[in-house]
Parts: structure tokens; C-alpha cells; sequence
């Protein structure tokens, strides 16, 4: 499975007497495969399943976000894909993976994760990967295309202010500002960074930053 954007979970539903039917965010009655049957069978699950999908929801139709719905509908269907064949029917496996991917889809800076690309990338150009980490930061990586493993340009990690602004303090006192708006981030240089990052990198909404090259 993948790292922290490939699972999550928690609840959300009352279980008690309620028939199986009605139990998780889908028809228990057509469950079709060992992963929903187990989610149909235990309570738990079944409250997290419930959590789980009102988070998504939450997510997707967060106003004023431009591609980002788009990019977390393909996300979310590759975690059940993943879902499905990690944990199977495994009820441990699949608790602990909802506990991942409530986690991640609780994050309060979710909206800014992805792939933001400038150029022709993966031809050529460069792109900025963007991840939301525990602590409520952002962790950033730029890189040329198209081989990210070793042409990194620039790596660091910092909240938002109040503008949307995440700074990058490297050594020598280079300071480099990334800003984030609707499906783009653009980056500038402060005085005597070399070489120079300055550039606009519009969001990909097909790829994400945790998929292999």
C-alpha cells in the first residue's frame, strides 16, 4: 500500500439494530466482493466506511477548489482499488487502512495536494509535487523533468499563512516563496538564490505525487 495518500479512516454511522442494508455508505445487500462483505459484517467498519465517505463528500465539494474535485475522485478510486486487493476481506488490514485515509482526508490543507506542472512535463519542463504531512504542513518538491529521482531542485516543508504563502529558507540565505491559488502555485526567489526557480506550475489533476514515473 502507499504511503499517506493511499489510505485513511474512522465513523461515522449508528449500527446498532439497523439491518445490514443500511449499514456503511453503500447497499449492504449488493455487496460483491470479500472487502465490502467484511465491511457489511463488522460494526466498526462499518462506522468507519460511513466516516470515511462523509469526509470525501466534504472534499469534493469543497467550493472555490478549480480541478481539485477532479483529482480526488480518481484518487479515491485508486485507494479502493488498492483497498480491495491489499486487505481483502482481512478486517485488521482494512481498520487500519480507513484509520490512514481518514487521517488523510481530514487534513486541513488536503485542497493543495497534488502534481503542479510547468512546460511539457514529462517531455520536458519541471513540476512541483505537494504534500499535506501530520502537524498541519506542507511538504514541497520541485523537480526537472523527467526524471524526478535525480534532478531535484528544490525540497522543503512549511505551513500556509494567511495569504496562501509557504516559504523555503535554504542555506545562504536564500529564500524562495511558493504561492498558492485555484489549481496553480507560483514560486519566486529572494535576493541571491541561484540558480533561479521563479515560475507559475499549474495543477495536473491526472497524476498524483505518490505514483511511480
Amino acid at each position: 500500500m502507499q504511503t499517506f495518500t493511499r489510505r485513511a479512516v474512522t465513523a461515522l454511522c449508528f449500527f446498532a439494530v439497523a439491518p445490514l442494508a443500511m449499514a456503511a455508505s453503500f447497499d449492504c445487500a449488493k455487496a460483491g466482493n470479500a472487502t465490502e462483505k467484511a465491511i457489511c459484517a463488522d460494526p466498526g467498519l462499518s462506522r468507519q466506511d460511513e466516516a470515511m465517505a462523509a469526509l470525501y463528500k466534504r472534499q469534493v465539494e469543497m467550493p472555490g477548489t478549480g480541478q481539485w474535485p477532479t483529482f480526488l475522485k480518481r484518487d479515491q478510486r485508486d485507494w479502493i482499488v488498492v483497498r480491495n486487493r491489499e486487505c481483502k476481506g482481512n478486517t485488521e488490514c482494512l481498520k487500519q487502512d480507513y484509520e490512514r485515509r481518514i487521517t488523510y482526508l481530514s487534513h486541513p490543507l488536503l485542497q493543495w495536494m497534488g502534481r503542479y506542472v510547468e512546460g511539457r512535463c514529462p517531455k520536458d519542463g519541471r513540476f512541483l509535487d505537494v504534500t499535506p504531512e501530520v502537524g498541519g504542513t506542507l511538504d514541497i518538491q520541485l523537480y526537472v523533468c523527467p526524471d524526478p529521482r535525480g534532478n531535484m531542485l528544490l525540497q522543503g516543508k512549511n505551513v500556509l499563512d494567511g495569504q496562501r504563502r509557504l516559504v523555503v529558507r535554504e542555506a545562504g540565505g536564500c529564500t524562495r516563496t511558493l504561492q498558492f491559488d485555484t489549481d496553480r502555485v507560483t514560486v519566486s526567489d529572494g535576493p541571491g538564490c541561484a540558480p533561479s526557480l521563479t515560475g507559475s506550475f499549474a495543477r495536473d489533476p491526472r497524476r498524483s505525487p505518490f505514483e511511480n514515473e
